[in-house]
C-alpha cells in the first residue's frame, strides 16, 4: 500500500466532481460543497472557466441550503471571479456586490477587500472607468488595512492597465512605477518582472530605447528567477533587439546580463515548459 498522500489540488477535477456528487447523495452536504469548490479552483487554475463556474454554482447552492454564511461568501466570491474571466460583467457585478455585503456583515475585511477588487474589475470590464476607479481605491484601502501588500500592488497594476487602455501613458507609467516599488518591497520577483515589462513597453513607445532595454533585461532576469521561462525568453529577445539602438557603454553592460540569462534558460521543448502559466491582473483574487 502506497504511503503517498495526494492533496485535493493534485487530483483530477472530474474525479472530485464524482466524489462531490456521491457525498451529496449520501447526505454529506458540507463535504460535497467543499469538494465542488475545490474542483472549481482547480478548473480556474487551468483556465477552464465554464467548468469552474458550474462547480462554484453547485457549491454555492449547497452552502445556501446549509445556511453556512462563511461557505456562501467564499464561494460567491469564487463564482464572481469565474464570471469576470468569462466576461459576464453584469452577473459578476451582482455576485461580487452580494459577496461584499456578506463579507462586510461578517466583519471579514480580507474578504471584503477581495470582493471589492472583483467588483472593480467587473465594473471596468463593463466599461465604467470612473466607477471602477472608485472601487479600486476602496479595495486598496482595505488591503492596506489588513496589511496585504500583494493585493495593494495588484490593484495599482490594474489601475495602470486601465489607464493604458485609455492611452493615458503618463498615468499608466506613474501607477506601474508605484506597483514596482511595492513589488520590490515584498520581493515579489514575478510582480517586479510584470511591472518592468510594462514600463519597458511605455519607454519603447516614447522612443527611450535605453530605458526600454534596461527594463526588459531586468524583467527577463526576474522572470528567469521566478522560473517563468517562456516569458523570460520573449522579454530577453525584446531587449536584444534594442542593442544597436542604445549607447555603447550600456550595450556592453546589458550584453553580459543577456548572455547570462540565455545560458541559464533551459532548452525549449516542443510542448513548452508547462509551468509558465501566470495570472495577469487576478492573482490576488485566486
Amino acid at each position: 500500500m502506497s504511503d503517498t498522500v495526494v492533496s485535493i489540488e493534485d487530483m483530477d477535477p472530474a474525479q472530485l466532481i464524482e466524489q462531490a456528487e456521491a457525498a451529496r447523495e449520501a447526505g454529506e452536504l458540507d463535504t460535497a460543497a467543499k469538494i465542488f469548490n475545490a474542483a472549481g479552483n482547480i478548473f480556474m487554475a487551468v483556465s477552464e472557466f465554464d467548468e469552474a463556474l458550474s462547480c462554484f454554482d453547485k457549491s454555492l447552492g449547497i452552502y445556501k441550503e446549509l445556511k453556512d454564511e462563511t461557505g456562501i461568501s467564499d464561494t460567491m466570491y469564487n463564482l464572481g471571479v469565474a464570471q469576470i474571466n468569462l466576461e459576464r460583467w453584469d452577473e459578476a457585478i451582482n455576485t461580487c456586490s452580494a459577496a461584499m455585503k456578506l463579507f462586510t456583515k461578517m466583519a471579514n475585511d480580507e474578504g471584503t477587500a477581495d470582493s471589492t477588487y472583483g467588483f472593480a474589475l467587473a465594473t471596468l470590464g463593463k466599461g465604467d472607468f470612473d466607477a471602477a476607479m472608485v472601487q479600486f481605491k476602496k479595495a486598496q484601502k482595505l488591503y492596506k488595512k489588513v496589511e496585504n501588500q500583494q493585493g495593494v500592488a495588484s490593484i495599482i497594476m490594474d489601475i495602470g492597465n486601465a489607464y493604458a487602455e485609455k492611452e493615458d501613458w503618463e498615468n499608466a507609467q506613474k501607477h506601474f512605477k508605484k506597483a514596482l516599488l511595492v513589488y520590490r518591497e515584498i520581493e515579489d520577483k514575478s510582480g517586479i518582472a510584470d511591472a518592468l515589462s510594462l514600463l519597458g513597453d511605455i519607454a519603447e513607445m516614447k522612443n527611450n530605447q535605453k530605458k526600454a532595454a534596461e527594463c526588459f533585461v531586468e524583467a527577463a532576469q526576474c522572470y528567469l528567477d521566478s522560473e517563468i521561462f517562456d516569458i523570460a525568453r520573449e522579454v530577453v529577445d525584446r531587449a536584444e533587439q534594442k542593442m544597436w539602438d542604445i549607447p555603447k557603454s550600456t550595450r556592453r553592460r546589458l550584453r553580459r546580463v543577456i548572455d547570462d540569462i540565455r545560458d541559464a534558460l533551459p532548452e525549449e521543448t516542443d510542448d513548452g515548459e508547462g509551468d509558465d502559466d501566470i495570472d495577469p491582473d487576478l492573482a490576488a483574487l485566486m
